[in-house]
């Protein structure tokens, strides 16, 4: 879906610049006027616009405002955390494993935390025919024990869990590989609303400029209700009323069953 995006925004006439990191955002008065990236070899360019929608992490955000924001903004953005997660993928010649999208795993006698079967996605996330990918998620912190495991030791052991819980058999599984997500979920510390709110509440004062998605609210909504926040936030610069962080986080939590 992405590459779709990235290829509809190139055709149209935008620019997507990849591997890029934002360290500074420059500022004056109530608005922001630039933002500076670095890329993977270092090189640092400063782009210039009039208006900004931001999803990286809202910590980071915060912090990379220069001349910094008051000391109790960036003191609320230092006591945001994040749990990170790294996901197995697993390809297995077999079809029809569960007919579920996700599946979560309880059982004490393994790391392994949910799965997801690309397949019952959509097909054409896995264009091996007769086969499927599962993707064998952890939780971990950046930087701990399990996120330094290597890329062989990782895949290594979602193929002793899969067939340890029963879902596919060590023969069929014929490819994998591993992939690191920092910041997957924000946390909900104690404090964690005031920190946000204090964030928001000075944020909100510039006039071009809107954080948005999961990361960039510090909000775990589902990717439904973060892309909502990104297209409300597009609209309110073509003078769309509505607010972003007004999208409501449990608005229809399709995880929660029938009780």
């Amino acid at each position: 879906m992405w590459e779709k995006t990235r290829d509809d925004i190139v055709s149209a006439g935008g620019v997507v610049h990849m591997g890029e990191e934002v360290t500074t955002f420059s500022w004056e008065g109530d608005r922001v006027l630039s933002a500076t990236a670095k890329d993977r070899s270092g090189s640092l360019r400063t782009l210039t616009a009039d208006e900004f929608i931001v999803s990286m992490p809202l910590r980071e955000c915060v912090l990379a405002f220069d001349p910094p924001l008051p000391e109790a903004v960036v003191c609320a953005a230092t006591k945001l955390e994040y749990r990170d997660f790294i996901t197995v993928a697993l390809m297995v010649k077999a079809v029809k494993l569960f007919p579920d999208n996700w599946i979560y795993v309880h059982d004490p006698a393994v790391k392994l935390g949910r799965i997801q079967n690309f397949n019952n996605w959509s097909s054409e996330l896995v264009p091996v025919e007769g086969a499927t990918c599962l993707g064998l998620e952890y939780f971990c912190f950046e930087g701990d024990e399990f996120w330094n495991l290597s890329e062989e030791a990782l895949l290594e052991l979602g193929k002793k869990e899969i067939v340890q819980i029963g879902i596919a058999q060590a023969a069929d599984i014929f490819d994998g590989c591993v992939v690191r997500m920092p910041k997957a979920y924000p946390i909900y510390g104690e404090d964690y609303h005031a920190n946000v709110e204090t964030i928001r509440s000075r944020l909100s004062q510039f006039r071009n400029f809107q954080v948005v998605g999961r990361n960039g609210m510090h909000k775990y909504n589902n990717m439904d209700h973060s892309m909502l926040t990104a297209l409300i936030a597009a609209r309110r610069i073509n003078g769309g009323s509505l607010d972003p962080w007004k999208v409501n986080t449990d608005a229809e939590y399709h995880e929660a069953g029938e009780g």
